[in-house]
């Protein structure tokens, strides 16, 4: 008997399948970016040990995020309904406002550090590059979390600050190379365990992020590319867009916490220095990059 509605019923295994390919298409994406951005060259960034780097690795992923648009349109098409377009479109275009922020900051020439010192400086009518892209990331938050929302959803106003916050929380990350990604791909595949459809916005979005940020791995590990604040900002947003997608308000709650305890520490103890002095996360943080002996503490 044919489908009620005169369409192929979906297969049980067609969300596995299309989150499968999500995941090689976002790989294959981010590599050919790398290698596009590579050949680019611009813009250069200094890292921990004094080294001028190009900062292109935001250009993968957001490419591979790209393409899970007519991913989803060609689902859709097949008679595969489960991703959302409407959603995901504020989504990419949050992503991009995010992405486009963090380019503008990395494109300066003198850039200033520390998240409350530049707002104290705001206040005091000096205006920084960072400020700026803040603004932009707490605009593409509320963008996000308006379209993701609605009745039996969290509120609002808890979505915007865990978005927000989460960006910059993985530009705070960006300070070793392959932190950022390591942490990114594991925050992902846990966040995947808690995702009832992988073939949803929250699935889709993930598994895209998650084969591009473990093609690039290796070119942030061993220091051939950096991520950038363009990089680092995109792929916090994107966990805080799946985190909202599917928490409870009692769960965006604690993430919220957890992400304003993680922004003191960096303001104050730093992250680096906790995770010199923690034998487990000093290995993690060290695997797979360069050794070399500026790593020593």
């Amino acid at each position: 008997m044919g489908h009620p509605c005169g369409r192929r019923a979906p297969s049980p295994r067609a969300p596995v399948t299309l989150f499968a390919a999500q995941l090689v298409a976002g790989a294959t994406v981010a590599l050919l970016a790398t290698w596009a951005g590579l050949s680019l060259g611009k813009p250069l960034a200094i890292n921990y040990r004094g080294r001028s780097i190009p900062a292109v690795l935001g250009i993968p992923i957001v490419a591979s995020v790209c393409w899970a648009v007519p991913v989803a349109l060609i689902a859709v098409a097949l008679g595969e309904e489960r991703p959302t377009l409407k959603p995901y479109g504020a989504i990419l275009l949050g992503i991009l406002l995010v992405f486009g922020a963090g380019l503008y900051d990395d494109l300066q020439p003198v850039r200033t550090r520390g998240l409350v010192h530049q707002i104290r400086l705001a206040f005091a009518g000096q205006l920084t590059s960072g400020v700026v892209k803040l603004t932009l990331i707490v605009a593409a938050s509320c963008l996000v979390a308006f379209s993701i929302t609605g009745p039996g959803s969290p509120p609002t106003w808890l979505c915007v600050p865990v978005l927000a916050g989460s960006a910059n929380l993985w530009n705070l990350f960006d300070v070793r190379p392959g932190r950022a990604l390591k942490l990114f791909l594991l925050a992902a595949i846990a966040l995947l365990g808690a995702v009832h459809d992988p073939a949803s916005d929250a699935g889709l979005l993930l598994a895209t992020s998650l084969g591009a940020a473990a093609a690039i791995l290796a070119f942030d590990a061993r220091e051939r590319a950096m991520l950038g604040d363009s990089g680092a900002n995109v792929l916090g947003f994107v966990i805080g867009v799946a985190v909202c997608s599917f928490a409870s308000t009692a769960g965006l709650v604690v993430g919220l916490i957890v992400i304003v305890i993680l922004h003191t520490l960096a303001e104050t103890v730093t992250l680096s220095r906790i995770i010199e002095a923690t034998p487990p996360l000093r290995w993690f943080d060290q695997l797979g990059r360069r050794k070399d002996i500026s790593d020593r503490p």
